[in-house]
């Protein structure tokens, strides 16, 4: 896998040393009750949260500062996104999977995916509810994924590796399918693409680039289920791999300790996985 990237799109980070601390754990949200006869009642978040605890140990000047900026502020506020080294599916769990809520035609349902062309439609499987998928209308027929996180584009950075796997049923389409990664500039407009004729594209962000979208068009017309899909970031995507999403996090916990020698600093960062960090 690659290294670590930190920051906001448009001002990503890379960090090439190793943390010498990295916790990624999710915060499960569980509370148990004991009765007095004995039994255990456990309650638990719909929804797990992800935290991540961060610490390097003599960390170079210039990263040093850029995480210093991040913590503090110094560029503004708004959430803070990271690519994991260690995430290996940056799609949620039930993009991967190719499912959302039954009948939700927001980033939970139906919007998770969208049609690049005229032709095709992203749909709910009418034989198994909260299954979405495609039905290409002709050779043309393009879908793409959405950044819940973003409700948009998945942030990148320029010289950052991006590979992305079409959904199992269309890879078994071979050479037939197009798979694709459209680069993209801070407000969204189209950059450049990298393409291939097959299931796996695999190819680097190039300069200018703050987002990007992947792309898949099966080349015959059917309907194919969305799941089994991956998108990776420093490394090459895989099948069966289960998502990890990309939550926007906040920095809860800073620290910042001289090193010997300086200027090399010891770096401590705590995040959390939030809907929004305006404030």
């Amino acid at each position: 896998m690659g290294n670590l990237w930190i920051g906001r799109p448009g001002s990503m980070t890379e960090i090439d040393q190793a943390a010498k601390s990295f916790d990624r754990s999710a915060d499960l949200g569980v509370s148990e009750f004991k009765s007095l006869g004995g039994r255990v009642t456990v309650t638990r978040n719909q929804a797990p949260v992800r935290r991540l605890k961060l610490s390097w140990d003599l960390l170079a000047p210039v990263h040093a500062r850029a995480l210093d900026r991040l913590a503090r502020r110094v560029d503004g506020s708004g959430p803070v996104y990271v690519f994991d080294p260690a995430a290996g599916n940056v799609l949620t769990p039930g993009q991967a999977l190719g499912l959302g809520v039954s009948g939700a035609t927001g980033i939970t349902g139906l919007a998770q995916w969208f049609r690049t062309t005229s032709t095709g439609t992203v749909a709910e499987s009418t034989t198994a509810a909260g299954s979405f998928t495609f039905t290409a209308a002709d050779t043309t027929s393009t879908v793409a994924w959405r950044c819940t996180a973003t409700v948009g584009n998945f942030p990148v950075a320029p010289g950052l590796t991006v590979s992305f796997r079409a959904p199992t049923a269309i890879a078994a389409l071979g050479t037939t399918a197009k798979t694709g990664i459209d680069y993209k500039k801070a407000d969204g407009t189209y950059l450049s693409s990298s393409t291939v004729y097959g299931p796996l594209v695999t190819g680097t962000a190039p300069a200018g680039a703050v987002y990007a979208t992947p792309t898949v068009a099966p080349g015959v017309a059917g309907t194919y289920s969305l799941a089994g899909a991956c998108l990776t970031y420093g490394g090459t995507a895989e099948d069966g791999v289960p998502g990890d999403g990309l939550p926007p996090l906040a920095i809860t916990g800073y620290s910042d300790n001289p090193g010997r020698p300086l200027p090399y600093r010891n770096i401590g960062l705590d995040l959390v996985e939030v809907s929004g960090a305006a404030g």
